[in-house]
């Protein structure tokens, strides 16, 4: 589907990016390095775990068929220790949590209800409980642990620690490169001129990577096609996703497009129904994507999070899937009839289960002001003038 040459909606667009995406070849790393990244490959348990029984109190191991009240105390058994023998009727071995019990079939006494006098231990209570953590009880030799395709977190880690698993099959991250176009554009720490803005683009997509684990490469980019063009030319030879800010509009110095076709880049898509966001990009050249965002900041945030989020999740091996999440409208959202589908920053928490969203101001696509306080984006749907609070709505995560 060639979407050039007029303007998909956000799932149509989503659609098209998840099925042009591929995912990244894999690459074995140390679970330090593993969190967040998506594992390629099912992983299964070499051994049973618990691998032996084990005591899972401290207390005193006995027959389960012994029902005697008096026990003598022959052996010592601490975590670690592994000292196998048969208990006679009246013996006991003291056993500290987590201890290899040194037979089949044995109940623990816990040692609150137990008294010891000498190398005797008198039993006080008695319950059915054997308080014992049985081999496998866990997981059995070659169940899967964990399925592929799932983000490691770090449960996820600690569980493949335990079983020596250290270096885990999972999605090379992507190289990308980001390239801020734009004569007007100065450092965050400068105080800019007459008609000049701070660059605040790059921050932000600097900090919506940071949670896939990726750095990108960042260059800043005067207002001269030949420039864009040869940045270009080298990030795609290095490059898995290029990211070009600015310039993706129709006006006689936007060179994004232009730029991308003449380093051989097909252009999938030019602009967008979505608002904020219409002039966007979407191209490829080979296994390299690209996306020219709008320049204004919120447009940028909403771009990024719907469909350079679509990218990112095919990059690491995750399977097309359904996008938006369910939740209802804390308060009213007077979206005022614009005919484009709109996605509305919003403030999301939950609430006995629930995803509540409050709608947040903001003025215009280059407004940044609601996202010092949202973390979602509410779809609206186009012409839609005011939904009620309570309305149940979709929206993502941010």
């Amino acid at each position: 589907m060639n979407s050039a040459h007029r303007a998909p909606g956000a799932t149509e667009l989503i659609a098209l990016i998840q099925a042009t995406c591929e995912p990244l070849s894999t690459a074995s790393v140390p679970l330090a390095d593993a969190l967040g990244r998506v594992l390629r490959e099912p992983v299964r348990a070499p051994e049973d775990q618990p691998a032996f029984d084990r005591s899972a109190v401290d207390g005193y191991a006995v027959r389960g068929d012994d029902n005697s009240t008096e026990f003598r105390i022959v052996d010592e058994i601490r975590a670690g220790d592994w000292k196998p023998r048969e208990l006679k009727c009246g013996e006991s071995v003291r056993i500290a949590t987590g201890g290899a019990l040194p037979a089949a079939d044995l109940q623990v006494v816990m040692k609150e209800d137990a008294e010891t006098s000498g190398n005797l231990v008198r039993v006080l209570r008695r319950t059915p409980d054997r308080n014992v953590r049985f081999r496998g009880e866990d997981a059995a030799c070659g169940q899967t642990l964990v399925e592929s395709s799932t983000g490691l977190t770090a449960g996820a880690l600690a569980l493949l620690a335990s079983f020596g698993y250290t270096a885990p099959r999972v999605s090379q991250l992507p190289r990308v490169v980001h390239l801020a176009t734009g004569n007007e554009l100065v450092a965050p720490e400068e105080i800019p001129l007459q008609g000049q803005i701070r660059d605040s683009n790059s921050t932000l997509v600097c900090a919506f990577l940071q949670p896939h684990g990726i750095a990108p490469q960042q260059l800043r980019l005067a207002e001269d096609e030949a420039a864009l063009e040869n940045a270009l030319h080298t990030s795609a030879e290095t490059a898995d996703l290029i990211l070009i800010s600015g310039g993706a509009s129709v006006g006689s110095h936007d060179y994004t497009r232009r730029s991308l076709e003449k380093n051989g880049f097909e252009v999938l898509v030019s602009k967008t129904t979505t608002r904020p966001g219409k002039p966007l990009i979407f191209a490829r050249r080979g296994p390299v994507i690209a996306f020219g965002l709008p320049g204004n900041p919120l447009a940028h945030f909403v771009c990024l999070n719907l469909f350079v989020h679509a990218a990112l999740e095919r990059f690491a091996g995750l399977a097309p899937g359904h996008f938006w999440r369910r939740g209802v409208l804390a308060s009213e959202l007077a979206a005022g009839g614009n005919a484009r589908e709109t996605f509305w920053p919003a403030a999301c928490s939950e609430d006995l289960g629930v995803q509540k969203l409050t709608p947040l101001r903001w003025s215009s696509s280059g407004d940044l002001t609601a996202l010092a306080t949202a973390n979602a984006l509410i779809r609206v749907e186009g012409s839609a003038t005011s939904l009620a609070r309570g309305t149940t709505v979709e929206f993502i995560i941010t």
